[in-house]
């Protein structure tokens, strides 16, 4: 009897030390944070190991705030449709907008982007204002702010043309073939697309305004549709403050610009 009690006993503390390991597992899986994505080089790549300054910075405020990150990359448009239907919990990258926060909880910012026009070396362009814009056809990133600010001065009156593109390489591509008289985006990007993307003989024959368009903050945006989002941008933004307050943030600019800037 005894025998048979200490064996009733022994498959009790099996199915419980099986049903805990299970519920630690399930935790786990349910604290993973998947993250879309879209190439941005030089600051978000699959290109380098540590997929470039803005996903490092995320990775690392993850990690400080014990949150395993699982990362998909798409074209940014489809990145952004992933995270606000839930399919994945949040996507990387992108500017406030009232539309978006709607659907989003946003992170605190993660990195600010310069964003201005390209235009051929052949054709004068200079603008002061808006209305110096009307007549230009102008490329932009399918999915990005810029489409809601042209639009926006599309219905005031100036008369932009608006084309619209996957990636920032057809852009630029679309600019030397004189489909669009300028490409619109972040000023480093467009630049890091010329000097390793075009061909030697055209690089000379792009050029970029000085004046921004805009200057604008991005975001994690943490999808609405998922439970656990209040709860990971909450300790996201502890996490990314404390690697903003104790230099680790700044660190990781500094050795980015350091490595790619003075080689």
């Amino acid at each position: 009897m005894e025998a048979k009690r200490c064996s009733v006993n022994m498959r009790w503390a099996w199915y419980c030390l099986l049903t805990t390991l299970l519920f630690i597992s399930m935790s786990v899986q349910a604290q993973t944070l998947r993250l879309t994505s879209g190439e941005y080089a030089p600051f978000i790549t699959q290109t380098v190991p540590d997929g470039g300054p803005i996903t490092e910075i995320v990775m690392q405020a993850a990690q400080e705030a014990d949150i395993a990150v699982s990362l998909g990359y798409f074209p940014w448009h489809q990145s952004m449709n992933l995270a606000q239907t839930g399919e994945w919990d949040g996507t990387i990258g992108w500017a406030y907008t009232q539309e978006r926060a709607n659907n989003f909880i946003y992170s605190d910012p993660i990195y600010t982007e310069s964003v201005g026009f390209f235009y051929l070396t052949e054709r004068e362009f200079d603008w002061q204002s808006p209305q110096d814009l009307d007549g230009f056809a102008i490329g932009v990133t399918k999915g990005f702010i810029d489409v809601k600010t042209l639009t926006e001065l599309q219905k005031s009156g100036v008369d932009v043309k608006i084309q619209e593109f996957f990636d920032e390489k057809s852009k630029i591509d679309a600019l030397l073939a004189q489909q669009i008289d300028l490409a619109l985006g972040n000023i480093d990007v467009l630049k890091r697309v010329i000097a390793q993307e075009v061909a030697p003989s055209q690089k000379q024959n792009v050029a970029h305004h000085p004046r921004p368009i805009r200057i604008t903050p991005l975001y994690v945006l943490f999808s609405r549709q998922t439970k656990q989002s209040y709860d990971q941008a909450e300790r996201f933004n502890k996490a990314l403050r404390r690697l903003k307050a104790d230099g680790r943030y700044q660190m990781i600019w500094s050795h980015f610009r350091h490595a790619h800037y003075n080689h």
